[in-house]
C-alpha cells in the first residue's frame, strides 16, 4: 500500500479537541517532510502507518490508512508528550474535518516542540 503524496496533517498534543494543521509530503522512497520544517522516514504494513520525525525530538505517529485518511496516535519521547492525529487528502471535503482552535494546540509544532 503506498500513502505517497500531499497530506493535510491535522495534530493535537494532549488530544485536546483543537488541532493544528500543516502540509505532510509522503514521497514514495519512504521519506517525508512537513510544510513546518520537519522531515523523517514513514512504512505502511496491512494498513498500519508510522511516521517518524528526524532528527530529535523525534515525534512518532502511528495509526491506520483508510483510502484517502490516516489517524492514530503520536509521542514525542523526548519531552513526553503525547496527542491525537490525522491526516487527509485533498480528495476528503475539509467540511468533514471539523476543527476548533486552541491556544494550547496552537503552542507546539507537529514534531511537538515549541512553535518558533
Amino acid at each position: 500500500m503506498s500513502i505517497a503524496g500531499n497530506w493535510t496533517l491535522h495534530f493535537s498534543w494532549g488530544c485536546t479537541g483543537g488541532y493544528s494543521q500543516t502540509s505532510l509530503t509522503i514521497n514514495t522512497d519512504g521519506t517525508f517532510k512537513t510544510g513546518d520544517g520537519y522531515h523523517g522516514q514513514w512504512a505502511v504494513l496491512s494498513g498500519n502507518v508510522q511516521i517518524v520525525f528526524e532528527p530529535t525530538p523525534a515525534a512518532v505517529y502511528s495509526g491506520n490508512v483508510i483510502g484517502g485518511a490516516m489517524a492514530g496516535m503520536m509521542t514525542n519521547f523526548s519531552l513526553k508528550g503525547q496527542g491525537c492525529w490525522y491526516a487527509l487528502l485533498p480528495t476528503i471535503p475539509a467540511a468533514q474535518a471539523t476543527e476548533k482552535k486552541v491556544a494550547s494546540a496552537e503552542s507546539l509544532d507537529s514534531a511537538g516542540t515549541k512553535k518558533k
